[in-house]
């Protein structure tokens, strides 16, 4: 598909339970121009039922779901004319192996042109992950760390080695965070 250059794609990459969902929402009102989309809601529309067990898929199936939510999201952009922002991820933790594993696809780093990281101390991360029980998610602190650690350098690798713009947003004050990360979509 051609893709139309002057439409931003940008990703906002951080690990599960970051604020990157909250953060977008209390902006949404004064995103006009910008099409936000959640990267699991899309893999969920797309797996159906099969999303309730999406980790132990094997990977290459995973791989193709993955692929299909770009193709979606190429299509969308082009029906409706507007910026994509992305909630999503460089890399996820992978409870077999609890090792963090990069799930940034090669369609991925060819749409997105941008990718914004927002971190958060490992203690805000654990105290937002444990406040929300709905989702399963690592409460390990040392392994959270690590979860972190890979999240960053897996976005300015992919980002250097794709010729990707990343901005990273502040860590700490909300009003800061929300400041910035307004003025990068504004």
């Amino acid at each position: 598909m051609s893709a139309n250059p002057s439409l931003r794609r940008i990703c906002l990459v951080g690990v599960r339970g970051v604020g990157k969902t909250t953060l977008i929402r209390s902006l949404l009102p004064d995103l006009s121009m910008m099409d936000y989309v959640v990267g699991s809601a899309i893999l969920q529309e797309l797996a159906g039922e099969a999303f309730a067990q999406f980790d132990s898929l094997p990977p290459d199936v995973k791989q193709r779901y993955r692929e299909d939510a770009i193709r979606w999201m190429e299509r969308r952009q082009e029906r409706t004319g507007r910026h994509i922002l992305c909630d999503g991820h460089t890399t996820l933790l992978n409870p077999s192996t609890r090792q963090a594993e990069q799930v940034f696809t090669q369609l991925d780093c060819n749409f997105f042109r941008e990718l914004i990281l927002l971190e958060a101390p490992a203690e805000v991360v654990l105290q937002r992950r444990r406040d929300d029980p709905s989702k399963r998610r690592n409460l390990d602190s040392e392994l959270l760390r690590e979860e972190l650690a890979g999240e960053r350098a897996a976005c300015y690798r992919i980002a250097r080695t794709h010729g990707m713009q990343v901005h990273e947003l502040p860590v700490g004050d909300d009003l800061a965070i929300t400041y910035r990360l307004k003025e990068l979509l504004t």
